[in-house]
């Protein structure tokens, strides 16, 4: 584990050196319209013989080294550079959300290098805003604090993958979030009685809260008129559109405010 650890480390320095990090976009969508309203900013690791390496591989040995701050960065910096090219070109990718680690609480030093990456290029806090694991593993002590400098820096903040830590009431009680993001997990097993009462009472009681919600992992009809159904607006996922790179994405909006212009707009007939 040591060795391979250390082997991590040496690629991670060498992949930050050739820019082998790359940001892909999944969309957001609100189901009531149709309307495309942001998407998630994605990392993948692309190495020089152009295969890809999963999050899954790489995330976790990054936080065990301490790496994952260095990463946050890197991909602030990616997502911050494509939402100023873009916006030069006329092309709007924001609202943008950023994923931060929860290893991350009790730091001051995102903060500082979100303050300088944002003010670089421009970045106005209607094109930007931050996702935050609820799972803490120790770290929820300083989640707080963290919440609160991101959102007097006037960003908003999102509760990820709820539902899937040991400490989510805490956590939502503690923290000022703006939007809680359902699950995966529990999107994908709407039909099940028993994760549909969870569903349905987490998005009333984040409605009670003043929370935004956005379902992850939309799939089928059925998840959408489930959500719809308790007021669930926003989602992401394969039923609108999977992870697409920056070129792809610009393309989709491009193609999908066409179709919907014309009249002939289908959610799964629009092929990149």
């Amino acid at each position: 584990m040591v060795e391979n650890l250390f082997i991590m480390e040496q690629e991670f320095h060498g992949a930050l050196k050739n820019s082998e990090f790359r940001v892909w976009y999944q969309p957001q969508i609100d189901m009531r319209t149709g309307k495309h309203c942001g998407a998630e900013a994605l990392v993948r690791w692309q190495k020089q013989d152009g295969s890809l390496v999963k999050p899954d591989a790489f995330v976790p040995p990054l936080e065990k080294l301490g790496l994952i701050a260095r990463l946050d960065e890197e991909v602030l910096e990616n997502v911050c550079r494509d939402i100023s090219q873009a916006r030069k070109q006329g092309i709007t990718l924001g609202p943008v959300s950023v994923n931060l680690s929860r290893l991350q609480a009790g730091r001051n030093v995102i903060t500082e290098k979100l303050k300088k990456i944002t003010e670089e290029y421009e970045i106005t806090r209607d094109e930007l805003f931050f996702e935050i694991t609820e799972t803490a593993d120790g770290a929820e002590d300083g989640l707080p604090g963290l919440v609160e400098q991101l959102r007097e820096k006037g960003f908003q903040i999102a509760m990820d993958d709820f539902g899937t830590g040991n400490s989510s009431l805490k956590v939502l009680q503690e923290s000022h979030f703006d939007i809680l993001k359902l699950d995966r997990y529990f999107v994908a097993r709407i039909g099940d009685p028993k994760a549909e009462i969870i569903l349905a009472s987490t998005i009333a009681m984040a409605g009670d809260l003043g929370l935004e919600v956005v379902a992850e992992g939309v799939e089928t009809e059925e998840q959408i008129r489930f959500l719809l159904g308790h007021q669930c607006h926003l989602a992401q996922g394969y039923y609108y559109s999977r992870p697409l790179t920056k070129e792809q994405y610009i393309k989709w909006q491009k193609v999908r405010n066409s179709s919907r212009a014309g009249g002939i707009f289908r959610e799964r007939k629009l092929h990149i």
